[in-house]
């Protein structure tokens, strides 16, 4: 095999794949990044089993078709290093050789028979929707997965699919989050899958390689196979595994009778958390809530006996309040809210709070969280 690339063009098809190589393997084969040349482009792909990226270029010269398996330990930064300019990649032998002006990378490369055959997407039955609601959906829900790897199927986030509308939920059994959107899509029938989240923190990168080749790109294509889902942007192909499940029954843990709301701006609140988290007991990361008519007291205590308050304004004629939860947990929720302001569902100091973006006019968008108290002393 042998091919010329500008370096420009090499990088940011590496930078698409590299991401999923793993860093550490039981299959060495895997730590490698498979090159394929044709008399038309150059395919570059990798894959940790549960997560495959497949890009193409025709910015290529191919004097040599071939395919290889080069170890992206030392491949992937010796690129990244190199000056602008055109980098020759010849194969002889067991090894390949890198060149681009007077920089030369000899690199030993592994069996490509050994390498994954990597299943092309089940085209027959594509959906497409942008990429900036695919993501937004993904960032309103990836922060509750679980990182309990006794519970696997709480690692992933559930897709529920459906002839008008996509639902996303995830949930750690201490907070959840649930997106939705209506869809315009050719789909019958309804399908619940669960989806490995990492392989689809993938997509705000796939997406931005869809761009670049062309601005107008702002579509994804989703393929929803047996056990994969797979996703299309331009030249970009990912593939992402789906768990095994069951997922919980997150309707029934969704409070119907929090009769007490508390509308606040969201920067506000944001801001005062993290003044007051400065202080919370490390162990705990409680900080309270006290509410009352049109304004809300925050307030921690460290072990070392420190403690900080603030006030904010808020739009509430209640009951007076006092509710306490761990700051960390807020502020994922805030961060990954797309609002000026949010609604604070609350019942009493012991049940579960739903927190809610809203738009100006004060609409809904979709999006529920939830999250569940912390004890406060003395309840």
């Amino acid at each position: 095999m042998k091919f010329e690339i500008q370096q420009e063009d090499l990088q940011k098809a590496l930078d698409v794949i590299a991401n999923v190589v793993p860093n550490k393997t039981t299959l060495p084969i895997l730590s490698c990044v498979l090159l394929e040349a044709t008399k038309e482009s150059l395919t570059l792909s990798a894959t940790n089993l549960d997560i495959s990226i497949t890009t193409s270029t025709t910015k290529v010269t191919v004097k040599d078709p071939g395919r290889v398996a080069i170890p992206a330990v030392k491949f992937v930064p010796f690129v990244r290093s190199l000056r602008p300019g055109v980098v020759t990649i010849a194969q002889k032998g067991e090894q390949i050789t890198l060149t681009s002006g007077k920089s030369r990378l000899t690199e030993n490369t592994m069996n490509v028979a050994d390498y994954p055959v990597l299943k092309k997407p089940e085209e027959k039955s594509g959906l497409t929707m942008t990429a900036d609601t695919l993501i937004t959906m993904i960032n309103e829900t990836a922060y509750a997965v679980s990182r309990d790897e006794t519970r696997p199927a709480l690692m992933g986030i559930l897709w529920e699919v459906r002839p008008t509308s996509l639902t996303m939920v995830a949930t750690d059994a201490h907070r959840l989050a649930r997106s939705i959107r209506q869809m315009d899509w050719k789909f019958t029938g309804e399908k619940n899958m669960i989806v490995d989240t990492n392989g689809l923190r993938q997509i705000p990168r796939i997406a931005a390689a869809a761009r670049d080749e062309d601005a107008a790109n702002t579509d994804i294509n989703v393929f929803v196979g047996a056990n994969q889902l797979s996703f299309r942007a331009g030249s970009t192909v990912l593939q992402v595994r789906q768990l095994e499940g069951p997922f919980p029954d997150y309707q029934a843990v969704l409070p119907k009778d929090n009769d007490k709301f508390v509308t606040v701006d969201k920067a506000d609140f944001a801001q005062s958390i993290r003044r007051v988290a400065i202080t919370a007991d490390r162990v705990t990361s409680q900080i309270k809530l006290g509410i009352e008519a049109g304004r809300m007291e925050l307030t921690a205590r460290g072990t070392e006996g420190s403690q900080s308050e603030d006030e904010i304004s808020v739009s509430y004629q209640g009951d007076p309040l006092e509710i306490g939860f761990n700051y960390s947990y807020l502020q994922d929720i805030l961060k990954n809210l797309q609002a000026e302001s949010v609604v604070l569902s609350l019942k009493d100091s012991q049940s579960a709070a739903l927190i809610k973006p809203v738009q100006d006019t004060g609409e809904e968008m979709g999006v529920v969280c939830l999250l569940m108290p912390l004890r406060l002393a003395g309840d």
